[in-house]
C-alpha cells in the first residue's frame, strides 16, 4: 500500500497511578533535584509519573527517548526492563544524562544529536515534542519505526498519547486489536 496513506492512531492506555519500584522512585528524586543545574534553555521536564504508567502497560522490547534531557525517561524504561537508549541535542546535558545513569548502576546510552538526523530503530519512541514540531516527529517516526511500533508523545507535561500506525482503507482507519 502506498506510504501516503499509512496514518497514526491511537492506542487505548491509561495514564493511573503506578507505584514505582523503589529504586525508580530514588532515581526519580535524584533526577528532580538535578533540574536547578541544567543549563539548558529548552529543557521542560515530563510528567515521569505518566510516563511509568504507560511504559508499565506495554509490551517489554526497545524504547528510544527523543530529546532525552537528563535521561529519566531512559532510565525510567530501563527499571520497567526495556532495553533503552536516548538521544539528546545538547552535548553538555547528554554528558550530564550519562553520568547520571552511570551514577545508578544503568546501562542506558545516550548519543549526542538530533532525532529528526539519527535514531536507531526501536519498538518504542518517547518523545515531549515542542507544538511546532508534532508534524516532524510524526513522520520522522512513520520513516524509520518498525511496523508495529510505538510513539508515545507529549503534548504538553500531561498529556500523553500512544499512537501506532495504521493503513486507511475506504477512507476508515483499520484500528490495531
Amino acid at each position: 500500500m502506498d506510504e501516503s496513506q499509512v496514518r497514526l492512531v491511537d492506542l487505548q492506555v491509561s495514564i493511573r497511578p503506578t507505584p514505582l519500584s523503589v529504586e525508580a522512585a530514588e532515581f526519580l528524586r535524584d533526577g528532580r533535584e538535578r533540574f536547578k543545574r541544567v543549563n539548558c534553555f529548552d529543557f521542560v521536564p515530563s510528567n515521569y509519573e505518566n510516563a511509568w504508567s504507560v511504559l508499565d502497560q506495554l509490551s517489554r522490547g526497545t524504547l528510544c527517548e527523543w530529546g532525552s534531557g537528563l535521561g529519566i525517561v531512559v532510565g525510567l524504561a530501563e527499571y520497567l526492563g526495556y532495553d533503552a537508549c536516548g538521544i539528546e541535542i545538547d552535548p553538555e546535558l547528554a554528558e550530564v544524562s550519562r553520568s547520571f545513569l552511570r551514577e545508578h548502576g544503568l546501562k542506558a546510552s545516550i548519543t549526542t544529536g538530533s532525532y529528526l538526523d539519527e535514531s536507531p530503530v526501536a519498538d518504542n519512541y518517547y518523545v515531549y515534542s515542542w507544538p511546532g514540531q508534532i508534524e516532524s516527529v510524526e513522520s520522522r517516526f512513520l520513516e524509520i519505526s518498525p511496523p508495529e511500533g510505538r510513539l508515545l508523545i507529549c503534548y504538553g507535561q500531561d498529556a500523553l498519547r500512544c499512537m501506532t500506525r495504521s493503513k486507511q482503507r475506504g477512507g476508515c482507519c483499520q484500528h490495531p486489536s
